[in-house]
Order: structure tokens, then sequence, then C-alpha cells
């Protein structure tokens, strides 16, 4: 019965927004027109107004998007801010706005906004969503054990590629290279062609000494010429390590072309002083 009563509600109040918002003034229109045409377009051009000012936080949102997708993504925030000041944002939106303010460095205010939907709406089915979200947050803060105590706990019932891009690095970081690639290979299940997850796996068998199924992941990844820089700086690496100066030096200026994040897991400084390491060595 419970469940009738709600779907009754959900019905009933789909039903009150199908009229206020468009039945009841579109029918106003008509009867505006039919008695002056100029009261008719009148009429419209203020339901026109009233509806734009209704979706605007839409509005926004589609723009904020559209400025992200062309990676302008000062733009991309401005939009999105003022998406979310209408207080009309959906949840998708505000926790997108909170990851556009985390890859800008502004991780206070990510972490409040995100706290504040986790407050409002705990039972929201983008309550993973924003956890993966919330987790870089901590890794960033230098929060790690908690980022990945998140992440383990979200990815129990929202597998995404992210998801497992995210905690397969956190695991190495945090030193169980085992258990990080006993993870990694099972993301590698997950998603064969990801890049992250990959580079990931190439670093995790890198850092236990297995060089030669590292160098096989590394070839296959680097034949696809990823656009992030992480899998090159990794692969100079190896080649470093392996006693190959000039592939590892060519791999590191590769890296050094590639474009830097807040959210990228190496520096564009380590990438110059291993290159300037490399350049010098004897």
């Amino acid at each position: 019965m419970m469940s009738d009563n709600r779907n009754n509600n959900i019905m009933n109040s789909n039903t009150r927004i199908l009229l206020t918002r468009f039945a009841l003034p579109v029918i106003g229109v008509i009867i505006a027109a039919r008695i002056n045409k100029w009261l008719g377009i009148a009429a419209l051009l203020v339901y026109f107004l009233i509806l734009v000012y209704i979706s605007r936080a839409r509005i926004y949102t589609i723009i904020g998007t559209r400025k992200y997708g062309f990676g302008q993504l000062d733009e991309a925030i401005k939009w999105f801010g003022r998406a979310y000041a209408t207080n009309r944002a959906s949840v998708r939106a505000a926790v997108n706005y909170a990851y556009l303010l985390l890859k800008n460095a502004e991780l206070q205010k990510s972490e409040e906004i995100l706290q504040k939907v986790m407050k409002e709406h705990p039972e929201n089915q983008e309550i993973p969503y924003i956890k993966s979200i919330m987790a870089l947050v901590l890794w960033k803060k230098g929060e790690l054990d908690q980022a990945v105590e998140m992440l383990g706990e979200v990815i129990q019932t929202y597998k995404t590629t992210s998801v497992y891009g995210s905690l397969g690095f956190m695991l190495i970081q945090k030193g169980d290279l085992e258990k990080a690639l006993q993870f990694n290979l099972e993301a590698l299940d997950f998603n064969p062609r990801d890049n992250i997850i990959n580079d990931n796996l190439g670093q995790n068998y890198f850092l236990l000494g297995q060089y030669d199924k590292a160098r096989e992941v590394y070839e296959k990844l680097l034949a696809k010429a990823p656009s992030f820089p992480e899998p090159y700086y990794n692969y100079g690496l190896l080649m470093e390590k392996l006693g190959n100066k000039e592939e590892a030096l060519e791999s590191m200026k590769k890296a050094l072309n590639m474009k830097f994040s807040y959210l990228s897991t190496i520096a564009r400084e380590e990438v110059e002083t291993a290159i300037s390491r490399l350049e010098n060595a004897g």
C-alpha cells in the first residue's frame, strides 16, 4: 500500500507540474490572444520570460557544460556557479560544480558543497558518485587513508572506470603493492582499454620489480598515445632503471609536453628534475 500511495503522489505531483508550468499558461495565452492579438503576444512573451527564469539553473548548467567541453575551466566554473546560486540546480549539477572547483584547486569550497549535498540528499542515487569525488578531495588534502576507505566503500555498489582508476592509484600510494596489484588486475578485467587503469598496472609492476611485465603494459599503452603525462613519465623511470638512458629521456620529454592539471598524480617539476638528472648523468 505504501508503494501505491507513493506512486499516486508522484503522479499527482507530475500532473500539478504539467498544469502549472504548461497547460494553464498556454490556455491563458490562447484566451488573451482571442481577446486581443497584441495582448496574446504580450502574454506569450511574459510566459516565455517566466519559463526562462524558472529554467535558468538548467540553462546555466548547459552553458557551463559546453564551456568545459571546450576546455574553458574558468568559464565553466562561472556558469555552474550561477546555476548553483539559484538554489534550483540538480544534485548532479551541484556535484559537477564541486568537481570543477576541485580541478581548480578550490578544495575547501568543493568540500563544502559536497558535504552540503550529502547532508541534504542522504538517500539520493548520486551519493556513490558524490563520495567518489569527495575521495579525491581527501586525497588532495593528504588524507590518503580516509580517501581509500571511502572509495573502498563506494566500489562495493558503484563500479565505474573512474573509481577503479582512482582507487587503483591510491592503493599503490599506500604501499601495499601486492594488494594494489590484485585490485589493478581486477580493474583491468573491468575495463582493459582504459589508459589510467593500464598506467596504474604498469606502475604497480614496476614498483614490484616486475620490469618485463611493466614494459609490456607500457609499450601497449604508449602505442595508443595517451594524452596525460603519467604513462610517459613512468615508462621513462622504467627505461632509466633498465639502463636505457636515451629512451628514458625521450619519454620524459614527451611527458613534459602533456597537459598537467591539479589532479595530475605527478607535477611538472618532477618531470623536469628527472630530465635534468638523465641529461647530467655520466
